[in-house]
């Protein structure tokens, strides 16, 4: 992701509801599946915030991104941080008990490559824990000023995770309940001309009462996902244990 736009989205992670609602869903989400780590890992930690939830949940939580404005972000915090891509990683092979990759996948040019590395990485039994934007037909200018390279189904994410080496241990669709509004937003602006050479991303600025509704909503999606899984909606969450070596 450009400099320009980590700093931007810098300004909204503590009040813009999808920031805040995801944290929300990671957060139940590790207190139910994951629990506690020795070392955890944030591919692609952005300002850092998010790193703040891990340290809950590991001992030493160390960040990595390749961006120059996210690892100074996320130094700021205290974290150690380290500069790398998320298809080669600077760590030892099996020195991860958590790996957490927010929203990093769709930008890589080789996913598999990244689930491989991921998997080099985290020692036997460790979790990996993924989000990805869901739907190929969502695909619109937000995508493009993020330099996405793809969406997926959760279907596809979880053969992706079993040809290497994971095993699913939850896998759920998430935004649900904010689903429609987002599509039939996305399809409006389909219709609206855009520069080619510089696409803008969609942070829609809601009015305070209904960004806390948005909020509340994903809350209750996190919860709900220690139960279920929800059968659609814009992002895909997904839990998975790296197997141990076969006997």
């Amino acid at each position: 992701m450009k400099d320009k736009l980590i700093n931007a989205e810098h300004e909204l992670d503590e009040t813009y509801w999808w920031f805040v609602g995801r944290r929300a869903i990671v957060t139940q989400i590790l207190s139910k599946f994951v629990k506690q780590a020795a070392v955890a890992v944030d591919v692609g930690c952005g300002s850092g915030r998010n790193m703040l939830i891990l340290r809950n949940h590991a001992g030493l939580t160390i960040g990595l991104d390749r961006s120059s404005a996210a690892l100074a972000l996320a130094s700021a915090l205290g974290f150690p941080v380290a500069r790398a891509d998320g298809q080669v990683l600077p760590l030892a092979a099996g020195s991860a008990d958590l790996l957490t990759a927010l929203d990093v996948l769709e930008h890589l040019d080789n996913d598999m490559t990244a689930l491989a590395e991921f998997h080099r990485v985290l020692r036997p039994n460790g979790f990996l824990l993924l989000t990805v934007p869901a739907y190929r037909f969502l695909w619109s200018e937000h995508d493009e000023a993020l330099l996405h390279r793809r969406r997926y189904v959760a279907s596809e994410l979880h053969i992706k995770l079993a040809r290497s080496g994971f095993r699913a241990v939850k896998r759920s669709y998430a935004v649900f309940f904010p689903f429609f509004p987002i599509v039939l937003y996305r399809l409006f602006r389909g219709l609206v001309p855009k520069n080619p050479l510089e696409p803008a991303a969609s942070h829609v600025m809601l009015p305070g009462p209904l960004n806390s509704l948005f909020v509340a909503a994903l809350r209750l999606e996190g919860r709900l996902m220690g139960g279920i899984s929800l059968p659609w909606g814009t992002s895909i969450i997904a839990v998975a244990q790296k197997l141990p070596p076969a006997a």
